[in-house]
């Protein structure tokens, strides 16, 4: 099979799938509600409407919902894979369609519809339409394991740009990508960069010949921003090839501040340095925060009386460790955690991060930093409004003044509140690992802030506690 071929032969079927499970949930929805247990609980007062009625309304349901669905682009190829993106996204765009429906049936006066028959299918129907889009995108992948529905793509540029996504695309080729190899940018190698089990299959000069003798599809541009011309002229000279061009920003590069066209007089002007979480956003954060950080507290109350009991009978010391950190605006604050180490554990050593088997750590804060368990009292922080549920993560003022001296816009992270976790948390960069790596995660999360966005770094986070990486 083509890839062409597949890449509309599938959604067509998950198409067809949705409006299966649609249907299915409508006709469940309709049984739950006048056949079901419930009917005892809330009684049917006006008969039992035949089955043809609803079913023929429930044409009109599939329809709306499934131009929902294709208007916000669960058809397309480049539709959400992770389960948290895919949910939320098939939870909006169900919520939208039973809102349509909804204020269609109140116009709609001939016959009567039951309210709660169509609530209960909304619910039905986005937990169903998760579950079997799921098993469509376990299907999805057998068939790219196999080369079905892959677009022949190289990559130009040797950076540590380059290499990382070659590598990532190269461990997901449900991605869509078949990954021919890498095309030498000529750009100055990365001192860490290996690329001796990639397939590097030219220089820059030599990519017309390449991408006509491989048989290319793509050319995805993974060059630094210092090469903004140059990546114009390969474009224009390969537009007559008919391959699609894809640039890869340098993320560390322009990520720094949010750019937003503003006019003033009549004259566009391009405003830097703003984020996201201004005015009513921040509002709506610190509203959950408090909400979030406040139920925590109590429920986990009687957790933090036990580890208390247990830190102080493992070893001498405080309970809670307290530490100075730079917060919003570089301010600071008192940072409460569990203690995890021996009392004056940086006496000797000075400030310095702690590290895997490190001897300063009792018996019981290894425990603690394993299962993220030490974290916990930073809710307190929280509720005093010195951090936020997610944010990048504080530092003390040595490592601050260390850093921004050496990374480019690490300070900027100091424009909104540090977290008791973040982006770069739940992608693994925890403990001894990359402060570069780290900062343009922060500084990505900064840019692309959402309210659905902290609560999938939320959820995330409580699933690497089942599994904690980097935690010690």
């Amino acid at each position: 099979m083509k890839r062409d071929t597949f890449k509309h032969i599938f959604p067509f079927f998950l198409l067809l799938a949705d409006v299966i499970v649609v249907f299915s949930s409508f006709f469940l929805a309709y049984w739950f509600r006048f056949y079901s247990p419930l009917v005892k609980i809330i009684p049917v007062t006006k008969g039992v409407p035949p089955l043809s009625f609803y079913l023929f309304g429930s044409i009109f349901v599939v329809v709306v919902w499934v131009a929902v669905f294709n208007a916000y682009g669960l058809y397309k190829s480049s539709r959400p894979r992770m389960a948290f993106d895919e949910f939320y996204l098939l939870a909006k765009s169900a919520t939208l369609g039973f809102l349509l429906v909804l204020a269609f049936t109140f116009f709609y006066r001939s016959t009567s519809y039951s309210r709660a028959t169509l609530a209960v299918s909304w619910i039905l129907g986005i937990i169903l339409l998760f579950f079997e889009r799921r098993v469509m995108i376990r299907i999805e992948r057998h068939f790219a394991k196999h080369g079905l529905g892959l677009k022949k793509a190289i990559i130009v540029g040797t950076g540590e740009l380059g290499l990382s996504l070659f590598e990532r695309w190269k461990k997901n080729p449900q991605l869509g990508f078949s990954l021919v190899g890498l095309v030498e940018g000529g750009e100055k190698p990365e001192k860490d960069t290996e690329i001796s089990n990639i397939p590097v299959l030219g220089m820059l000069d030599d990519l017309l010949q390449i991408i006509k003798s491989e048989g290319v599809e793509l050319v995805v541009l993974a060059l630094p921003l210092s090469y903004h011309q140059k990546m114009m002229e390969i474009i224009l000279s390969c537009e007559d090839l008919g391959v699609e061009f894809q640039i890869v920003p340098d993320m560390f590069e322009i990520m720094a501040t949010r750019a937003k066209v503003i006019s003033l007089d009549g004259i566009p002007l391009i405003s830097l340095g703003r984020t996201p979480l201004e005015g009513w956003n921040r509002i709506l954060k610190r509203g959950m925060d408090i909400t979030i950080s406040f139920v925590g507290s109590v429920i986990l109350s009687p957790l933090f009386v036990i580890l208390a009991i247990l830190i102080k009978l493992d070893s001498k010391g405080a309970v809670f460790f307290r530490q100075e950190r730079l917060g919003r605006d570089g301010r600071k604050f008192v940072q409460y955690k569990f203690r995890s180490m021996v009392e004056n554990a940086e006496e000797k050593t000075g400030p310095v991060f702690a590290v895997e088997e490190d001897s300063r750590r009792t018996k019981m804060g290894a425990f603690l930093r394993k299962n993220n368990l030490d974290e916990l009292p930073q809710l307190f922080n929280v509720l005093k409004g010195e951090m936020s549920l997610v944010g990048p993560r504080p530092e003390r003022q040595f490592f601050v003044d260390k850093f921004k001296e050496g990374i480019p816009r690490y300070f900027l992270r100091h424009k909104v509140k540090s977290g008791i976790t973040g982006w770069a948390q739940v992608n693994g960069l925890r403990g001894d690992t990359s402060i570069e790596e780290r900062t343009k995660y922060d500084l990505f999360y900064m840019e692309n802030w959402s309210l659905s966005f902290d609560i999938k770094i939320i959820l995330l986070t409580l699933k690497d506690w089942l599994s904690p990486k980097n935690a010690y």
